[in-house]
């Protein structure tokens, strides 16, 4: 189902509206009057709480909005029940649990953690309540066969990689250094980088790691600078991306700096302060929509969904776009399925196809991350903000 881009900030109201079922096991046991819940488990405190809040105001904003323009199944709103994970994978398990169990909620979204979100991919399985994951890590919804009830919406480590390495190539780059986090997202983040390299040609110089907690990376960083490389490539989400450019900057490093799309977008720019400038990073191209000159329709709701989280939140965040596609996905599957039933809400997930913010996505039986390549861009701060580079 190619949905239209003004669907995007749902300005058009659904054609779609069969009527709910009112004996569905989750999400609809109060009748068909009734809101439907949805869960969410993310990130509010911890190491990427900056990052699970923005998640938690683009979930609200987007479900406001679906809300206004009349819900879904014939006028029942979405609720959203939004718990901190801390960061930490035993509270997302019991998160997600008491989600499921107490609040019966339709689906969940959890945040993004991808070492947080691996181990409930079993439990949705076994309750068959769809999740929707806005961590990276490819293992949250391969192999499908063992993942059926979990999507996802941020892009996978290997087109982060493939982008990034294409354009080293571009830039005739030799060599390169490389700094990931020790987690799932780093280790999967390292090897695609370390294969896209060597086809590239591309020498890798030299590899680091550091803790998902650790606060300074300054070690890692003069060991890198001293194998001269051409371009550091790190793959780390913030606070740390943000402490690795001001580690490399006093490190007197003076080639370029590349980051995976987990840096933090907006948030790297504020935390890594003036070491930010002139760094680059892959990343969906809508962070930098003010660059855009199309006037097609989904570039037009692309911008009106920037305005409206700028003018509620006064700064625009980048991962905000992650967690409004997630928001739409249930929208359009519920609204499609007609009904909140998980399998038959899973089904529809599964074929569906729209054009999100993030950019187009189409979920396949193949493949449940379904954010297209095209999606992706670089892109580069200039005088604080970010920009295409290209």
């Amino acid at each position: 189902m190619a949905l239209t881009a003004a669907v995007v900030v749902g300005a058009l109201g659904l054609t779609s509206c069969a009527s709910p079922e009112t004996d569905d096991p989750t999400g609809g046991r109060q009748g068909k009057e009734a809101d439907i819940m949805i869960g969410a488990s993310l990130e509010l405190s911890g190491p990427t709480q900056s990052i699970g809040t923005a998640y938690e105001k683009a979930l609200e904003l987007q479900v406001g909005l679906i809300n206004k323009q009349g819900g879904v199944l014939g006028g029942r709103k979405l609720r959203l029940i939004v718990k901190d994970n801390q960061t930490k994978p035993a509270q997302n398990i019991t998160n997600v649990n008491n989600l499921i169990n107490n609040d019966h909620v339709a689906a969940v979204i959890t945040g993004g953690c991808s070492a947080c979100t691996v181990p409930v991919t079993t439990i949705v399985e076994k309750r068959k309540v769809p999740l929707i994951s806005l961590a990276s890590a490819t293992a949250i919804t391969s192999p499908v066969a063992e993942r059926r009830y979990t999507f996802k919406i941020s892009p996978n480590p290997a087109q982060d990689a493939g982008v990034l390495l294409a354009e080293l190539k571009k830039k005739g780059v030799k060599s390169i250094g490389l700094l990931n986090v020790d987690n799932p997202y780093g280790q999967e983040g390292r090897a695609a980088v370390l294969a896209q390299a060597k086809k590239a040609g591309i020498e890798v110089t030299g590899i680091q790691q550091f803790g998902q907690e650790d606060k300074d990376m300054s070690v890692q960083a003069k060991r890198l600078v001293a194998g001269r490389p051409d371009v550091v490539v790190v793959w780390a989400v913030m606070p740390a991306a943000g402490i690795i450019a001001k580690n490399l900057r006093d490190a007197e490093f003076g080639g370029g700096v590349y980051l995976d799309a987990g840096a933090g977008a907006e948030l790297f720019v504020k935390g890594a302060q003036g070491a930010a400038e002139g760094i680059h990073m892959v990343f969906p191209r809508v962070l930098a929509i003010g660059d855009v000159t199309s006037h097609d329709k989904t570039v037009r709701a692309q911008k009106e969904w920037v305005d409206r989280y700028t003018d509620k939140y006064q700064n625009y965040s980048g991962f905000a776009s992650f967690g409004a596609d997630a928001a739409l996905m249930l929208r359009n599957a519920i609204a499609k399925a007609g009904t909140t039933d998980g399998p038959k809400l899973r089904d529809t997930m599964e074929t569906l196809g729209f054009d999100g913010v993030s950019g187009p996505i189409r979920n396949t039986a193949q493949d449940h991350s379904g954010l297209q390549p095209e999606s992706l861009g670089v892109l580069v701060v200039r005088e604080g903000d970010w920009h295409l580079a290209n």
